[in-house]
């Protein structure tokens, strides 16, 4: 009976300590720990600019050695990130570290996953998400964050607030290659992993080889050698009948940088590395897949990477990827790539009003618009053939692309706000 009695004694007390988000850390939070010798504390707010709140947490990784200090809320029972409305984990973070710097937040007690995001500003509070949509982790009990991973400490602090869980698009499954960016792909559809970070952005270097209007960015902060981004497809990868995957590449990192992409099912995987011959310009690199396994879904795709590799990138120029137009090299790509016959035009352009996109022989048609970061910003289609007016007021000066679709075909046309 005794027994008994500290049984239910110690699961009413563990329950009274259960935590749920939000975190705001304007009063005591239960189950703040800090581990591998880092204090994880609630502070005064370091700077109100960006953040009004009065109290923050404080991670501070005291000893040199310990690279993976962090802190940890334990006992958290909210940590499902299996729905769109809550598949991202929002925290503002602060920090004098320079931009650039890794936040890793990991879910364990079991583990079941880790994402890392990026800082972009120095000395200010910014708001990071962690993007949990694929896959989508439930289970852990125990919210860990880990400031600046695979780096001395020695004093390094950082502050954080008010961490949620938000909505965000979990993209469908794509069928299958090709993967093109210029329709159906998007930055979404990518898990990334180990301090990478990927975005669909405006062609660098638009050139007879690759003309395309978007492309996938990759770059490689401080993490593992392997950090990358994978793709899941709904289908397996036919390499019975398509061994080979071509992919167009540019990067100013050197000639004979190694380019890899992973094949892979759960608790497998089949790697092809071939070396970049170019830099600074597009070139066509070719993975043979020959009797590689036919039941797998997913590529990963890892630059600066083969095996045994122990390069680590560090967010520069030389740790910036752009790639576009993977597929099977024995596939054509589908009509949906830019029609070259179609010639709508759009006027005008620089405008500081409306654009106004008209077709050359009346179709009717479909316009998807985008900022130069691949975001979809509006979705309109031509009303009875009539050219399309867009207002440009709402949006800020610079570059976006109109992707339009109609029976000519599929063409971009680059708008241009004043």
């Amino acid at each position: 009976m005794k027994k008994l009695l500290c049984y239910l004694f110690l699961a009413s007390t563990s329950a009274l300590w259960a935590q749920t988000l939000p975190f705001n850390f304007e009063s005591a939070t239960a189950g703040m720990v800090g581990y591998d010798n880092a204090t994880f504390t609630i502070v005064s707010n370091p700077s109100s600019t960006g953040n009004s709140s009065a109290q923050v947490a404080k991670i501070v990784k005291v000893t040199a050695g310990d690279l993976w200090a962090g802190g940890k809320i334990t006992n958290v029972t909210s940590l499902n990130f299996n729905s769109a409305a809550t598949s991202v984990l929002s925290m503002k973070v602060y920090t004098t570290e320079p931009v650039g710097t890794v936040i890793k937040v990991k879910l364990e007690s079991p583990y079941t996953s880790e994402v890392d995001a990026v800082t972009t500003v120095s000395g200010m509070w910014e708001t990071l998400e962690f993007d949990f949509g694929i896959p989508a982790p439930s289970g852990s009990v125990d919210l860990v964050i880990m400031p600046q991973p695979f780096t001395s400490g020695g004093g390094k602090t950082f502050y954080f607030d008010d961490i949620e869980q938000v909505a965000a698009p979990i993209a469908p499954l794509r069928p299958n290659l090709p993967i093109t960016f210029e329709t159906g792909t998007t930055a979404d559809h990518f898990f990334c992993f180990e301090s990478a970070t990927l975005l669909v952005v405006a062609n660098p270097d638009v050139k007879p080889l690759n003309q395309s209007a978007m492309v996938g960015k990759l770059v490689r902060y401080l993490g593992a050698p392997f950090g990358g981004s994978a793709i899941e497809f709904s289908n397996t990868l036919d390499f019975a009948n398509h061994p080979v995957i071509t992919m167009k590449v540019w990067t100013s990192a050197p000639i004979g940088t190694y380019v890899t992409l992973k094949a892979e099912k759960p608790f497998w995987g089949e790697e092809r590395s071939v070396q970049t011959t170019k830099s600074g310009e597009w070139e066509m690199l070719s993975f043979d897949f020959t009797n590689a396994p036919t039941d797998l879904n997913k590529l990963a795709f890892l630059f600066d990477f083969t095996a045994g590799s122990t390069n680590v990138g560090n967010g520069g120029a030389s740790s910036t990827f752009y790639f576009d137009e993977v597929k099977f090299a024995n596939v054509a790509l589908s009509s949906e790539t830019p029609s070259e016959t179609s010639s709508f035009g759009v006027f005008p352009n620089p405008s500081e009003g409306d654009w106004t996109i008209s077709s050359p022989e009346g179709q009717t048609f479909h316009v998807l618009l985008y900022d130069l970061h691949g975001r979809l910003l509006l979705d309109l289609t031509s009303s009875d053939s009539q050219p399309l007016r867009i207002d440009s007021r709402p949006f800020s000066s610079g570059v976006y692309v109109a992707r339009i679709q109609s029976a000519l075909g599929i063409q971009e046309l680059k708008l241009i706000k004043k």
